[in-house]
């Protein structure tokens, strides 16, 4: 898995997503902070994410998801459950990192349901799904001026917004062919993109999308 550099109670912490679990330390001396226990089996491969105080880590292969609470007493750093999904339903993430926006999290949460894996929208503190939309399979998500742009695993661009009100999509467009499980790019008002077989530039500015 990735690690995640980010900012927590103050304090600059590198996160890892490792065999044992979510392992917190200091990017200068690698000083441990905080560690979290959490299950393993085959492989782990989203990145954590990282919502104020909370990390949310999940897996494939029956593993599922959870979300903790980091705090600190003093010097002592403290990681607390909040919520504990096992499983591959409703909640876990097989390679797909999804992303966090205004308290819910927006991404792929299937594993293995090539073509046909939802789009979901969870509430980070709670694991509760707000709204799901079929048909994505294990592609992947980023934020792009406070919207979702997802690329499913069969080769359509798909912009939708970010909101837990309900699946509210903007724009679909089938740019690619093969399979899709790379992450795309957005730089310039263009999108960059590739699957198994190819690779696209795709000019989206506002100067083209008027035309």
């Amino acid at each position: 898995s990735t690690p995640v550099a980010t900012t927590i109670l103050g304090t600059r912490q590198i996160i890892f997503f490792a065999q044992s679990g979510l392992v917190s330390v200091n990017p200068a001396d690698g000083a441990l902070l905080w560690k979290q226990k959490f299950n393993f089996a085959v492989s782990t491969a989203i990145t954590p994410v990282v919502a104020g105080d909370i990390v949310y880590c999940a897996a494939g292969y029956g593993v599922g998801s959870g979300a903790y609470k980091i705090s600190k007493d003093g010097a002592a750093w403290k990681s607390q459950e909040l919520w504990r999904s096992p499983g591959n339903q409703p909640v876990a993430n097989h390679w797909s990192t999804p992303v966090y926006k205004d308290g819910h999290l927006y991404g792929m949460f299937q594993f293995k349901e090539y073509g046909k894996g939802p789009l979901k929208c969870v509430e980070v503190a709670t694991g509760k799904v707000k709204w799901e939309k079929s048909g994505f399979g294990p592609g992947n998500v980023i934020l792009v001026d406070g919207n979702i742009l997802a690329l499913a695993d069969d080769g359509n661009l798909v912009t939708a917004e970010a909101t837990p009100a309900a699946y509210k999509e903007i724009s679909r467009a089938k740019i690619l062919t093969g399979k899709c499980w790379s992450t795309p790019i957005v730089s310039n008002g263009r999108v960059y993109a590739r699957s198994t077989k190819e690779a696209v530039c795709v000019d989206v500015s506002q100067k083209t999308a008027a035309k």
